[in-house]
């Protein structure tokens, strides 16, 4: 066994059984190896963060875990077998961009890309997203989607669902500025960002790969300048979540949303009720910015295909698929 292996090793084996101790005779003949080299691979799982209790005649045990994102961490926190469509990096340019490339490369559909750093994170339009190492989640999903065409336009906002559901999990209470922002406390916490892949030749759609970016231990003072009145991490909202726990939560219901209930396939009535009822777009007054010019309507409800339907000035009512959509009084939209 190479010696960068034996860590990642023992990480499996102390963490299917956290409550009880393991002696190191049972973990090197599990392992085929001596009862040093477990010692000595328990002495760089403590370097790296890892807290195991050891009690003489008793063994070792995993007792914490530090705050990482690799594949062994998101492993703790994964399903057995998940992880080995996971795939984790120190720093990529993009999760997406990676992603996209996998997509092309023949990767199955449930691929996921984590990235610890981007260097060129993206949202909407063109803008960046600010992606720094240690402070936040970034991960890339791949969908091989088995729907109608236009059931495609639904993705964004169903990965959005499953965020906030996720956030909920620990005490928050996030909104959706549709399309693709998750908000707390009339600031941004998250940014999705869809890219759709496809055959040339055919001019089918073959893939669709789904970005997320969520901040997570940011403080005010951590972000851009033109961003700290804009921008929230989940710890500035007061929830100390592990990042692969979060991300291992992520990936989990997008599974299921996608994979597991096929939500796509379905009828769309029940989950746009419960976009609306997370939304803090509908029921604004909103500004519409589109390429060709830009007005001022209300948001009064999701269309079936979540498109956002405004309500003009002289009673009009249209539906909103592209653009931008400002919200009076958010994110520095006055």
């Amino acid at each position: 066994m190479a010696k960068r292996e034996l860590p990642a090793r023992l990480l499996e084996l102390l963490g299917k059984d956290r409550e009880h101790y393991h002696s190191g005779e049972e973990l090197s003949a599990q392992l085929g190896v001596t009862r040093t080299a477990v010692w000595k691979a328990m002495g760089r799982l403590r370097e790296q963060g890892y807290r195991i209790d050891s009690v003489t005649r008793r063994g070792y045990r995993l007792a914490g875990l530090p705050d990482g994102l690799t594949a062994e961490l998101l492993a703790q926190y994964l399903p057995a077998g998940r992880g080995k469509t996971v795939f984790c990096y120190g720093e990529l340019d993009s999760t997406n961009i990676r992603c996209q490339q996998m997509a092309l490369e023949g990767a199955a559909t449930g691929t996921v890309v984590v990235a610890d750093r981007q260097t060129r994170g993206s949202g909407r339009l063109g803008r960046s997203f600010a992606s720094p190492g240690g402070c936040g989640v970034y991960l890339s999903y791949l969908l091989r989607p088995e729907c109608p065409p236009d059931a495609l336009s639904l993705l964004t906002s169903y990965a959005g669902l499953a965020v906030c559901e996720v956030l909920e999990q620990y005490g928050l209470s996030p909104r959706i500025k549709w399309p693709n922002d998750i908000i707390i406390d009339r600031r941004k916490v998250c940014g999705i960002l869809t890219k759709l892949t496809g055959d040339a030749e055919s001019g089918t759609i073959n893939g669709a790969v789904i970005g997320i970016g969520i901040n997570v231990t940011q403080q005010r003072q951590d972000f851009p300048e033109e961003l700290r009145d804009k921008a929230i991490s989940l710890r500035e909202a007061g929830a100390e979540v592990p990042r692969a726990a979060l991300a291992a939560a992520v990936i989990d219901r997008l599974d299921e949303c996608f994979l597991r209930q096929q939500l796509l396939s379905r009828p769309a009535a029940p989950v746009i009720e419960q976009l609306t009822r997370r939304s803090c777009t509908v029921g604004s007054r909103v500004e519409v910015i589109t390429p060709t010019g830009q007005y001022e309507a209300k948001a009064v409800g999701i269309a079936p295909d979540a498109g956002l339907i405004v309500q003009l000035p002289d009673g009009t009512r249209r539906t909103v698929s592209s653009g931008e959509v400002s919200v009076r009084g958010l994110l520095g939209y006055t």
